[in-house]
């Protein structure tokens, strides 16, 4: 199993690297509220685990030089967007650059066994282009409400057979790595949080119309899931008291 960060502060150090490239022990200082021996130690831990290396010395500030800290080039991640007709599976570095990219039609009414005997095809077409041996994580996005703590889809109404399905625990066995399961608009959120048109913004929507039509609500910069994972779901709003009945009754 991959390494993971051992507490809150390397996290933070991680997602730094990962949306700011390479970065000195002063810079990554600037943006993390530790000491400066705390910080050396956590990134010495972090060092030691294999998720970031030493990259070169960084610029001059005054005193002895230190070297830049990046994420590990090796390191590959997985992404799963699970849609109502198609599946697609990406391959990228830790500073999620796309290195692979497959796209295949998929009904999600399949179900999840045969929706995701495709994805594992899929994931083991893109290791054997060459693009990752391994992964060291994966997300997926599927198209209906989730539990988010447990990775586990709740009564979502354009996928009959999904409720309760362990999607996290079967998927991390399978690919041998962490693994994170979302509603899919919620990860379109934090895409376009993290590299796109909300920037440079703490509070935002962002709405998707497909075979459905969803909301990520993203508050104070984080995603809100409401309690049972439907926060957003507008397409499963009743519309018309006495209307035409969903497809989940």
């Amino acid at each position: 199993m991959t390494a993971r960060p051992a507490n809150a502060h390397q996290a933070r150090l991680l997602r730094l690297l990962r949306d700011g490239g390479p970065n000195s022990r002063a810079q990554l200082g600037d943006q993390i509220d530790l000491s400066r021996s705390k910080l050396a130690v956590e990134i010495d831990r972090l060092l030691e685990t294999g998720l970031v290396i030493a990259d070169g010395l960084a610029a001059s500030r005054g005193g002895r030089r230190s070297h830049n800290i990046r994420l590990a080039p090796a390191l590959r991640l997985l992404g799963v967007d699970i849609g109502a007709t198609s599946v697609d599976v990406a391959v990228t570095n830790a500073e999620l650059e796309i290195l692979g990219h497959l796209t295949q039609p998929m009904d999600v009414r399949e179900g999840p066994v045969a929706v995701f005997e495709q994805v594992l095809a899929m994931a083991a077409k893109l290791r054997a282009s060459g693009v990752a041996e391994g992964f060291d994580g994966a997300g997926i996005g599927v198209p209906g409400p989730v539990r988010y703590p447990e990775g586990v889809p709740v009564a979502p109404p354009i996928m009959p057979g999904w409720d309760g399905f362990p999607v996290r625990e079967a998927l991390s066995q399978e690919l041998g790595c962490p693994v994170m399961v979302d509603n899919d608009v919620n990860l379109m959120a934090m895409g376009e949080q993290h590299a796109g048109v909300a920037r440079s913004v703490k509070d935002f929507l962002c709405v998707k119309i497909g075979t459905g039509i969803g909301c990520g609500i993203v508050v104070g910069g984080d995603v809100y899931r409401g309690t049972t994972g439907s926060a957003g779901d507008i397409g499963h709003i009743q519309a018309e008291p006495d209307g035409r009945p969903c497809a989940c009754g």
